[in-house]
């Protein structure tokens, strides 16, 4: 494998940023990367794809490994490799390179998965476990803020789950001048966000709780009318599943007794669900002692579709510390650092060897 074309790849890639389901080129650029440096079967998976490595008379449990491929949208309609997906695509590609002409004793699957910054893509590629016989499969993210190149992981919940949520209050507009003629969401929607912080609070579920308030929008510039419309919007989240459902349904029931109480109507609307990465404890472990890794005490607050992967089949998500002065995700200075390839690729080639 010579290095410098998957180096060459990822900046290609980061050169490339298309949105959550619609990576056509990058896709493109992979599929066709793969096709000239290796001799694996290409197959589709839902709107992304797979490549599979095959051995006859295999000994070990088929492993199946993951990457994602889209961008961050932006606001305006653009989008930018903030979050390194670029160099997780490159970094599987090379692991796919490193094991050409090799014997492994297992069957092994590369897959590449569209969408995942808004929780699309693996629901897609679930397509994978009703075409192929996989016993585990694995995935890895970088990780601003820890040592370049160390594995990082935690049995049970590695990232948490989240959802966002849209609430709609509508009442009835009158002139600014006499409010007391409309009705207004302005108290509801007030006493809702004072209400937030107690019904999210962590000592009411059996783990960490977060309800984060991402927008309001009320009434129009329009000072001449009073305000008759209210959005809220929100992200939930988790450690666990249960829990994000309960939340969910204690901030779902106080918002529509509020707008009965203030003779509103009501409707909401639920977007980017992400189930809980939940490892497997002894996928966990072996990603641990194979890779020398660190041990979190405690699931990443962000979250990762790659939870759904793990409600089919047993297996392990894992960090990659992608150095303590590394920008932080999804911010303007974020670049995935090519340095983090290599020790990327040899995480992958010792999940496959072992």
């Amino acid at each position: 494998m010579d290095f410098a074309d998957i180096q060459a790849l990822r900046q290609a890639l980061y050169n490339c940023p298309e949105r959550s389901g619609e990576e056509i080129q990058t896709k493109t650029m992979l599929m066709d990367f793969l096709a000239a440096h290796t001799t694996l079967e290409q197959n589709p998976c839902g709107t992304g794809f797979y490549a599979a490595h095959r051995e006859p008379g295999a000994t070990k449990p088929s492993i199946a490994l993951r990457a994602d491929y889209d961008a961050l949208a932006l606001p305006g309609g653009n989008a930018a490799h903030l979050c390194g997906h670029d160099g997780h695509a490159a970094a599987l590609c090379g692991a796919a390179l490193s094991i050409q002409g090799e014997r492994l004793e297992r069957d092994v699957f590369f897959l590449f998965q569209p969408a995942e910054e808004t929780g699309a893509g693996a629901l897609e590629c679930l397509e994978l476990f009703q075409r192929e016989q996989v016993d585990q499969i694995y995935g890895a993210h970088n990780l601003p803020g820890f040592p370049l190149g160390k594995a990082v992981t935690r049995p049970g919940t590695f990232a948490c789950a989240s959802q966002g949520v849209t609430l709609f209050f509508q009442g009835h507009p009158s002139h600014a001048a006499y409010p007391e003629n409309g009705i207004s969401p302005a108290q509801g929607v007030g006493r809702l966000l004072c209400s937030l912080p107690e019904l999210a609070e962590p000592t009411r579920y059996s783990g960490m709780t977060l309800c984060t308030v991402v927008g309001v929008e009320m009434g129009s510039r329009s000072f001449g009318t009073a305000a008759a419309q209210a959005e809220v919007r929100l992200t939930l989240r988790a450690e666990q599943d249960r829990d994000l459902e309960r939340l969910f349904a204690e901030i779902l029931r106080f918002a529509e007794s509020l707008a009965k109480e203030y003779h509103l109507s009501f409707d909401h609307q639920v977007q980017d669900v992400f189930p809980a990465t939940v490892n497997c404890p002894d996928c966990a472990q072996r990603i641990l002692e194979l890779c020398g890794g660190i041990a979190l005490e405690a699931p990443m607050r962000w979250s990762e579709d790659f939870g759904h992967y793990l409600r089919c089949c047993p297996g392990a998500y894992f960090g990659i510390g992608a150095g303590e002065e590394c920008p932080p995700l999804h911010t303007q200075d974020y670049q995935y650092p090519d340095a983090l390839l290599a020790p990327t690729i040899a995480a992958f080639r010792t999940i496959l060897y072992s």
